[in-house]
């Protein structure tokens, strides 16, 4: 995998989570960070796990927007379409020239200015966990942390395959533990947070959004 096709994976994971979604969403704020940890026992960790992933499923479909906050500072918007499983769109607002789009498959990742599109396994990323639809925290991937306060939960993660290294921290908020953000550290230690905002569950999405042709077929 090149580094292009590795880093625009990278950006998939980033921002392909929007599932127990945010209700109401902050625009441009980055995810909090919870710091001040109530201590877990086996037992609770395990049922807290256990009723994310429950409210995560309970999410068809959804829409919205996202801001991301790249490893530089640099700031990218755009707006989002998912329907569980496996499919999820994100478009980058101008002037990136960025598409991503899984199709339940593989996940297409398109670059306007260069006229490409490089395609990788659907599996071989982060979004076949958070796009499945029967998600199970524990035995899909390795629980690194699980930290609860204030009303929020963060919890962190790796790919038990060993095939993406870094860790993704992905941030609930409220009863529902509605997913509010989420952050990535990658192998070379460069974080990146995404913010979720105007989410809309439930509604019935064209099925076309979820399909990305390559330059040469257009």
């Amino acid at each position: 995998m090149n580094t292009r096709i590795a880093a625009l994976v990278a950006a998939a994971a980033l921002v392909a989570a929007p599932f127990a979604l945010a209700r109401q969403g902050t625009p441009g704020a980055a995810p909090a960070t919870v710091t001040a940890q109530q201590g877990l026992s086996a037992a609770q960790r395990t049922a807290l796990l256990g009723e994310i992933a429950t409210s995560m499923q309970k999410v068809k479909t959804a829409s919205g927007k996202f801001e991301q906050l790249a490893p530089d500072f640099s700031v990218t918007s755009g707006t989002f379409a998912l329907s569980r499983p496996g499919k999820v769109r994100f478009d980058y607002d101008d002037p990136s020239p960025l598409l991503i789009v899984s199709n339940g498959t593989t996940v297409a990742l398109q670059d306007d200015e260069l006229e490409t599109t490089d395609r990788v396994p659907l599996g071989s990323t982060p979004l076949s966990l958070l796009l499945d639809d029967k998600l199970d925290f524990e035995t899909e991937a390795e629980i690194l942390d699980v930290v609860q306060a204030g009303g929020q939960v963060a919890v962190t993660l790796s790919d038990r395959s060993g095939e993406m290294d870094g860790t993704l921290t992905l941030i609930f908020t409220g009863p529902d533990h509605d997913l509010t953000g989420w952050r990535t550290v990658d192998g070379g230690g460069n974080v990146t947070s995404v913010a979720l905002s105007d989410v809309v569950t439930g509604k019935k999405l064209n099925p076309r959004l979820f399909t990305v042709k390559d330059f040469d077929d257009e």
